[in-house]
């Protein structure tokens, strides 16, 4: 970016910014970085009026008022990441890489000795020709603006038959030197044929203002490989949170999405696969927490390409206060996809009289031969159910808690790190003590 472009906006009102070539990349790295902020100058936030966004507040960032962090911006931040109070993690295992503002923090890095066959580090300075393939950015101005403006991120690519026995933690926190910034992380991910691995995305934030964060993720799973793929969004309060997932499946691969938008002033995921190689799977669930005005926006885009394939889909929704919550989930099963087995849910608990529920659970089906459902349901707590737990001589709000926990519990189960799964129990019911105390 040129000196003294400024912010979001006066890149748009401008139409003539260019990216600043970074010599530690190719050519083709470079040109794809013009190439998606010539899309983005083309449309801005031209987000009004369409579908996909029908029910977000695009006020909260379409005035273009955040300014792209570029990596020299953040090296103050990298000098002082000593002072910095990380969040209580897990037990990280063998491998955790963090980036603060989007940049590696090798000091605080763990990379043990890998097995042969794996390539794991950050994307700074990496070399590959299947980035931007799959995160298109014609439609989207922050996968535009994320493959203009990335500093780093992960780089993983396995070998075929190659299995990692613990799992990669990313750490991506933000501090006070994100604050009315826009700050973006890159993550390529390649699992070769047969190969296996758990990835676990942590998003935290201690900056004191708002600002906006908008990770991308691309992975590529060969046959028969094996992914489990975590999300954890704990983004600050004034934290604007638009990140998105992109994956491509071949045949017999194994695929398995969970999401927990905990906090932040607005979260918005989305997650698009194709499942392009016969018998391909994925398994898709989440869990969405909001109160106060916030927003939580979980979409979901799954295409059925050839015959065999199966997609499980099961999002949930726990909203108090003025909160909304937007689930909009399409499953297209394109004509050749027959025998397909597809069926996606959405369900939300409204724990107050004045939070709102948006869901548009959708499938788009061209071919006969096929298993497919699709529902939603919207509701709040049993006031008799309440009353039973309350006569076996538990008080209001732990009858209330012991409820909504029911109701989320069948999203933790999906996560088989007993560690991070009591860490996330625990903080799920510290937050609904909490909506529901005084209830």
């Amino acid at each position: 970016m040129t000196k003294g472009s400024g912010n979001l906006s006066s890149l748009v009102a401008s139409g003539e910014a260019r990216v600043q070539a970074r010599s530690h990349e190719n050519a083709a790295t470079n040109a794809l970085r013009q190439k998606a902020l010539d899309a983005f100058l083309n449309y801005g936030f031209k987000l009004r009026g369409r579908e996909d966004w029908k029910y977000s507040d695009v006020k909260l960032f379409d005035d273009g008022r955040f300014v792209p962090l570029i990596a020299q911006d953040n090296q103050s931040s990298q000098n002082q990441a000593g002072e910095i109070d990380f969040p209580d993690f897990p037990d990280v295992g063998q491998y955790s890489l963090v980036f603060i503002n989007g940049v590696f923090s090798a000091q605080h890095s763990k990379i043990d000795e890998l097995p042969e066959g794996v390539k794991l580090g950050p994307m700074a300075g990496a070399t590959s020709i299947e980035l931007g393939k799959l995160a298109s950015f014609e439609e989207s101005p922050f996968v535009a603006l994320n493959t203009a403006f990335w500093n780093d991120g992960l780089l993983l690519e396995l070998a075929p038959e190659v299995t990692l026995d613990q799992p990669i933690n990313l750490h991506f926190l933000t501090d006070k030197n994100a604050a009315g910034k826009f700050v973006t992380a890159r993550n390529l991910i390649h699992a070769g044929r047969g190969s296996k691995a758990t990835i676990i995305e942590h998003f935290s934030g201690q900056v004191g203002d708002e600002y906006l964060h908008a990770p991308v993720t691309e992975v590529f799973c060969a046959a028969e490989s094996d992914i489990i793929h975590l999300k954890i969004i704990n983004e600050e309060a004034g934290a604007l949170h638009l990140g998105s997932t992109h994956v491509r499946q071949a045949e017999g691969s194994r695929y398995a999405s969970r999401e927990f938008a905990m906090s932040g002033t607005l979260v918005r995921r989305e997650l698009h696969l194709d499942l392009e190689g016969s018998s391909a799977q994925c398994d898709l669930t989440a869990l969405s927490m909001a109160g106060g005005n916030e927003s939580r926006d979980m979409r979901t885009r799954v295409a059925h390409l050839v015959s065999g394939c199966e997609t499980h889909e099961l999002y949930k929704g726990l909203f108090d206060d003025h909160a909304k919550g937007i689930f909009d989930g399409k499953i297209l099963v394109a004509r050749d996809a027959q025998q397909t087995n597809a069926h996606q849910s959405n369900r939300n608990l409204l724990l107050s009289d004045d939070a709102v529920s948006n869901s548009i659970p959708r499938l788009e089906i061209y071919a006969d031969d096929v298993k497919c459902s699709h529902g939603s349901t919207t509701g709040q707590l049993d006031d008799n159910q309440v009353f039973f737990l309350r006569s076996r001589g538990f008080d209001a709000l732990t009858a209330r808690v012991m409820l909504a926990k029911a109701f989320a519990n069948e999203i933790l189960e999906g996560v088989s790190d007993t560690g991070l799964r009591t860490q996330l129990d625990a903080g799920i019911t510290a937050r609904l003590a909490h909506s529901l105390k005084g209830k």
